[in-house]
């Protein structure tokens, strides 16, 4: 019997710098009764899908659909999903043309009261007699970072440069000084990703001395809760600086 690609399809993380690690992808009941019923091959690892299937084996459109779990724990921090409510359960829907998302009522999914951990699902358009291959990306959030500066910088006035954006570089804001600790916030939200090279500076204020060339990145691990110079209370992704 002669078999041909039907599925190859990726989930890339915008976080990982477009790596597909950190899912792990399952079938649901009815997706897999399809595909044994018809005898494809389905190989599900690092984030990808490839499925193969007897020529001809459908000779009308298809819906597959996958759950996604997350395989590094971090990734549920760093994960957006814009646009999809609180009491709704995030879809993924990739065709032949684009790649879309949206939000489901949990109801209409009955199963997932039986699963734990679901971050959100894949839902494949699958036309008889082509092959689905595409690369799904999965958004990373941006949040303001936080730099938290103890020790012997803690009560200086400092600065953090942007050494990567001259003309429009992000600015951050002192919201909290002590012997102990000071905080400065971004003004804006920055993406999260992983690996990413360093950009921002530690100066003196007063001299714009160097005092720290490459100060450490924010991660999907050390999200928190600060207050910003208006007095609203934001969530954060800190980064810890003790020279």
């Amino acid at each position: 019997m002669e078999y041909t690609k039907l599925i190859d399809v990726s989930l890339c993380h915008e976080y990982f710098n477009g790596s597909s690690c950190g899912f792990h992808v399952t079938p649901s009941p009815e997706t897999s009764e399809i595909l044994n019923r018809v005898g494809a091959l389905c190989r599900i690892y690092d984030g990808k899908i490839r499925v193969t299937a007897p020529m001809n084996a459908f000779d009308k459109e298809e819906k597959f659909f996958f759950y996604v779990k997350a395989s590094i724990a971090e990734v549920w921090n760093v994960t957006s999903f814009e646009g999809v409510a609180h009491d709704e359960f995030p879809v993924i829907v990739a065709d032949y043309s684009k790649t879309t998302f949206e939000g489901r009522e949990k109801k209409a999914i009955p199963e997932l009261n039986r699963m734990f951990g679901v971050m959100f699902a894949l839902e494949l358009h699958i036309k008889p007699n082509e092959s689905l291959v595409c690369n799904v990306t999965i958004p990373s959030k941006k949040l303001r970072w936080c730099y938290c500066v103890s020790g012997c910088y803690a009560e200086r006035n400092l600065q953090i440069n942007d050494s990567l954006k001259a003309e429009e570089p992000v600015e951050f804001d002192c919201v909290e000084r002590s012997q102990r600790l000071s905080l400065y916030v971004s003004r804006c939200e920055i993406p999260i990703v992983s690996g990413a090279p360093s950009r921002f500076q530690l100066l003196d204020s007063s001299t714009s001395k160097v005092l720290i060339k490459s100060l450490p990145n924010a991660s999907g691990k050390t999200l928190a809760k600060a207050r910003l110079c208006d007095g609203t209370r934001a969530i954060v992704a800190e980064c810890f600086v003790n020279p």
